[in-house]
């Protein structure tokens, strides 16, 4: 109660990356354009690994910001990418802990197996160069990293358009292999104490009443947050998923999803304060 009070009226940003995933920014950097923004509360959420949060803490904690754990997982329901944000969890819960390691351990495998659909179609990438893409070598390797890798090979003109031309979903080299579902991310968080929310719901490729349903499963599962202030909704979109989290009884969580400096994203925005009974989620 005391930090919720200090906490009370500021404003957050509870989905940023580093480059300890996908991002390329350092900790340190995104603690200080969370200073610069004017933010009181910071989360990093990076796919699949929480390396970052020691760092995260104590750039933030000199800056006067209120630094929260967090995670997005990569999770799937069938082909369909649900990510689920995670905060507030204790990292060093023994299940959590192996969750993250078979999350590592997945996505090497994956990775093997992206390269290889690759390959026949003509896309020739090694798994050391998409590993040299990575910050680390103790965090997942993404499918982005593969994408960085591809664009510096020639085989598009950006990572991004490398993701569009051969890694989204229905192209040569799409995999899903060891992900785990929604209900599984959500399970995990709440095991290690943490609030789950689902990001970016509008991004989810299914109708509004399936994606309903998901949420609805997910509830049960123990979710309690809809990602419904996001850089990537739109007015309407913001608004008909704070009315479903209000109807489904979640609380809404916002982010900016900001993973590049020079990028159209930034950390602060859209403006996000939460409310009370998110506070006492964090």
């Amino acid at each position: 109660m005391k930090n919720q009070g200090i906490l009370r009226g500021q404003t957050a940003d509870l989905h940023v990356h580093t480059y300890y995933s996908d991002g390329t920014q350092s900790p340190l950097a995104v603690a200080a354009a969370a200073k610069i923004a004017g933010l009181g509360i910071l989360s990093v959420t990076d796919h699949d690994t929480v390396k970052a949060f020691g760092e995260v803490e104590k750039f933030c904690f000199e800056r006067g910001i209120k630094a929260v754990s967090g995670i997005e997982i990569s999770a799937y329901d069938g082909d369909v990418k649900v990510h689920t944000l995670g905060y507030n969890f204790n990292a060093e819960n023994a299940d959590f802990k192996e969750f993250l390691k078979g999350l590592y351990l997945g996505s090497l495998k994956r990775a093997e197996e992206i390269l290889f659909k690759l390959e026949r179609c003509g896309v020739k990438i090694t798994f050391e160069e998409a590993a040299k893409e990575r910050f680390c070598s103790n965090i997942p390797l993404h499918a982005m990293h593969i994408a960085r890798a591809g664009s510096k090979k020639g085989y598009a003109p950006t990572p991004f358009a490398f993701y569009a031309n051969y890694l989204a979903h229905g192209k040569a080299g799409f995999c899903n292999l060891n992900r785990p579902s929604p209900e599984e991310a959500v399970k995990v968080i709440r095991a290690a104490g943490g609030f789950a929310s689902i990001a970016h719901p509008a991004r989810v490729d299914l109708n509004k009443a399936d994606l309903k349903a998901l949420i609805l499963r997910m509830k049960e599962s123990g979710l309690c947050g809809i990602e419904a202030v996001y850089s990537g909704h739109t007015k309407d979109e913001t608004a008909y998923y704070k009315q479903l989290a209000a109807e489904l009884k979640l609380v809404v969580t916002g982010g900016s999803d900001t993973h590049r400096q020079e990028g159209s994203r930034k950390i602060g925005a859209p403006r996000f304060e939460p409310s009370e009974a998110l506070l006492r989620y964090l």
